[in-house]
Parts: structure tokens; C-alpha cells; sequence
């Protein structure tokens, strides 16, 4: 068993220790020592990282009590070695794990949700809840949890007999035996927890929820506390800056001044959607006029190609192939009022290595090959 100091104190970053074993992992080695501050990965928290001696710490894991730590060279067995933890990340994840404590122990005194899932890494977190809340509740929650922030409540971690747990109100995913640690944070939250944790609320920093879905019958919520939470403000901020003067308005008017320009661009799609449509109706006309059955017309979006065929079905009384050229393949749409083109289709898509099917009135999809060649094809029809 390896003496966990990680949890006699959470802000120890440097200590000594005694190598026990070291065997050949992977393409590194394992390194048992007779005590760590080393964090091993477990109840959703990533392992610490940092340096024993020399020997970089790339992973930490535990199994049957003993403490493994994933090295990059040898140390010697029966050795003295000095530790030393990267603090800046084991702090990042002792805020992000207490923030997350306080909104799942909110959101389940209020509304009787459990925290069914809790996932953290370097870049985000999430805590799963098995029932739905709206965005107004989940404002409330994130409210609340920085009250307990600003109250700079105590954070406690105590062990239990289980004899002695029995009594105590407590938020567990799986039933446990045996010694129980739990999380107390002021009175917003008590929890069973193996991770580390910052003494007091305030260390956390600010609590952001940035985003939230249905999950599984319930809700996902993506949690950011202290400079995660900082950094993303200053990145909105940017955005928000970069857009102002993008749209030469204020801050305040930003939303103001977008409404207005969406609108002004759905007013400009409406005027080109009918201009484009005039557009292939003069087509339509001008190539049945000259009685061209296959088009090759370059530059048509897949619904202006479909419109274009579809109006040369409607106006005339043949079949008609148009083509255009998109991604380096060339698309099709082969309609007729008079015929159903699915056979004539399936001919297109044989001969010239094509793709694609549909109704009898229109068929749409892509070949491969010349358009002369596809051009002579079609004479037959």
C-alpha cells in the first residue's frame, strides 16, 4: 500500500520518497514509491503529472492500493527521490473538481437530480444530471453555486467508518463499504469523493455553465471554474470587441445592429432567390427553344440544377439532361413530363460510372466521364 500524501495535503508539490519497485511498462517503466503526492486517475480527475528525480511523470494509476507512476527512464530500486508535482495543473483540476461538486450538490437539493456522469480533462468538463432543466434553472444553479464562491465557504475532506456514515447525508453514484471519504462544501454540498479539492470555495474562481443539452433523459452541462472560466471571458470578449467594430457599433449595440443586418441579408437572399429564378426560366425557355435536350450549364448550386431540369420538364416535351461540374464530378438531373427517366437513369449511371437515382419524373446524381461522351450518349433518347 502506498501512503497517499495527496490527501493529508492537496497543495504539496514537492516531497521525498523511497523507490519499492520498478519494472518495464510500455514504452517507459512503472515506479512504486513508498508514498506520493502524486494523484492517480480515478473518480473522473486525470492523473498529476511532473518529475520523480529526473524521470518525467507522464501517467499516474492505482491498483490494489499500491500507486503506480509512469516514468520515462529507471530509477533504482531502494533509492531516496524527490517529487515534484506540476501544481499549476493539479490546482486547475482541484477548481474545475469543487466547482463541480457545488453545482451537482445545488441542482440536486433543489430539483432532486443526481450527478449520473462527471467527466474532466485538460480542455473541459462535464457533469451528466439524469433530469431535465431549463436554461432559467440552469442560471439559477450557476447563480447560487458563486454565492457559495464569493462566501469563501470551507472545504472539508473526512474519512468515515462505515459504521459512522450511516447517518450523514451524502451524494454517492454507487453504494459504498468499508471507509467513506466525503467532500463537505459549506452547506451546498456532501459527497463521496476520492479526488483532490481546494480548502476553500473562494480558491475556485469564477463557475460558468457554457453550454448545456438533453442527454440520455437528462442534461449535460459543460463547467468552467476559475482561469478556465477567466480565459473563456476573455476570448468572448475578443469576439464580441472584433465583431463591434466589424459592424461599427458599441458593445451594448451589438445585438441590436446584428438583428438588423439579418435582416437586411434575408431581404437580399429573397431579391436573388427570384432573380435567379427568372433567371432559369429564360434558360429553360432559350435552351428548349433551340431544342437542346442535354445542357451543360456551369457555375448551378444542386438546387438550381434540379430547378433548371425540373422547369425544361414542365415547359417542354421531351427528356432533358442537365449537367454542371461541382467538386470535380459532374452532377446531373435528368427529368421529363412526358417519360419516366428512372431506366434512362440507370443507363447513365452504368455506362458512365455514375451514382444516383429517383422518381419518374426526376432523377438526380453524378458521373464520371467526358461531356461529349455523355452528350453523345443521350442523342439515343
Amino acid at each position: 500500500m502506498t501512503k497517499k500524501l495527496y490527501y493529508e495535503n492537496s497543495y504539496l508539490t514537492n516531497f521525498e520518497a523511497e523507490v519499492i519497485s520498478c519494472e518495464p511498462y510500455k514504452e517507459g517503466f512503472t515506479v512504486v514509491l513508498n508514498e506520493t503526492a502524486f494523484y492517480p486517475e480515478g473518480g473522473g480527475q486525470p492523473a498529476d503529472e511532473g518529475f520523480i528525480n529526473e524521470a518525467k511523470v507522464s501517467h499516474v494509476f492505482i491498483k490494489d492500493e499500491v500507486i503506480y507512476h509512469v516514468v520515462d527512464q529507471a530509477l533504482e530500486v531502494g533509492s531516496k527521490v524527490e517529487g515534484k508535482i506540476n501544481f499549476e495543473r493539479r490546482f486547475d483540476f482541484m477548481q474545475q473538481h469543487s466547482g463541480e461538486h457545488i453545482v451537482s450538490g445545488i441542482i440536486n437539493a433543489k430539483y432532486g437530480y443526481n450527478n449520473v456522469g462527471f467527466h474532466l480533462s485538460s480542455d473541459y468538463m462535464t457533469a451528466d444530471v439524469d433530469g431535465e432543466l431549463s436554461e432559467a434553472q440552469i442560471k439559477e444553479v450557476i447563480q447560487i453555486a458563486n454565492e457559495a464562491v464569493f462566501k469563501n465557504v470551507p472545504v472539508k475532506a473526512t474519512v468515515f467508518e462505515n459504521d459512522k456514515v450511516k447517518d450523514k447525508t451524502y451524494r454517492s453514484k454507487i453504494e459504498l463499504a468499508g471507509k467513506v471519504r466525503l467532500v463537505e462544501i459549506g452547506d451546498y454540498d456532501t459527497c463521496a469523493c476520492c479526488g483532490t479539492h481546494v480548502k476553500n470555495a473562494g480558491e475556485i474562481g469564477v463557475i460558468e455553465c457554457i453550454n448545456w443539452e438533453r442527454h440520455r433523459g437528462g442534461m449535460r452541462l459543460t463547467l468552467l471554474c476559475g482561469k478556465r472560466a477567466l480565459e473563456d471571458y476573455d476570448q468572448r470578449l475578443m469576439i464580441t470587441r472584433e465583431i463591434g467594430n466589424t459592424l461599427s457599433t458599441k458593445t451594448e449595440k451589438i445585438l441590436e445592429a446584428f438583428m438588423k443586418q439579418q435582416e437586411e441579408l434575408n431581404n437580399l437572399k429573397q431579391k436573388v432567390a427570384s432573380v435567379t429564378n427568372d433567371l432559369l426560366i429564360f434558360r429553360a425557355q432559350d435552351y428548349i427553344a433551340k431544342g437542346e435536350t442535354c445542357i451543360m450549364q456551369e457555375g448551378l448550386s444542386g438546387d438550381e440544377l434540379r430547378k433548371l431540369c425540373v422547369l425544361m420538364a414542365e415547359l417542354g416535351n421531351k427528356v432533358y439532361l442537365v449537367l454542371t461540374q461541382q467538386d470535380g464530378s459532374i452532377k446531373y438531373a435528368l427529368g421529363s413530363s412526358k417519360e419516366d427517366v428512372r431506366p434512362i437513369s440507370k443507363a447513365l449511371n452504368t455506362v458512365f460510372n455514375g451514382r444516383g437515382g429517383g422518381k419518374p419524373e426526376l432523377c438526380q446524381g453524378s458521373l464520371v466521364g467526358e461531356i461529349s461522351a455523355i452528350k453523345e450518349f443521350m442523342k439515343i433518347y
